[in-house]
């Protein structure tokens, strides 16, 4: 990961991010990440609750990634 050439360019990446190694992108210079398989998947079993706690946990790390913990 990182940022190439483009230095200047503002990315958000999209596919195989998680909760594990999203601190990775943002310490890259992304400014931003799309989460969708992970933080979805409970929701093909109905599961909406667990979506909701995911969403809130992603919520969480972000805040602890943008106040350097």
């Amino acid at each position: 990961m990182g940022m190439g050439p483009l230095p200047q360019v503002n990315i958000m990446p999209t596919g195989g991010i998680n909760i594990e190694n999203m601190h990775q992108w943002f310490e890259r210079g992304c400014v931003a990440i799309g989460v969708g398989g992970d933080l979805l998947a409970p929701a093909q079993n109905g599961d909406y609750a667990k979506v909701s706690e995911l969403a809130r946990e992603y919520i969480d790390k972000l805040a602890e990634i943008r106040n350097g913990a």
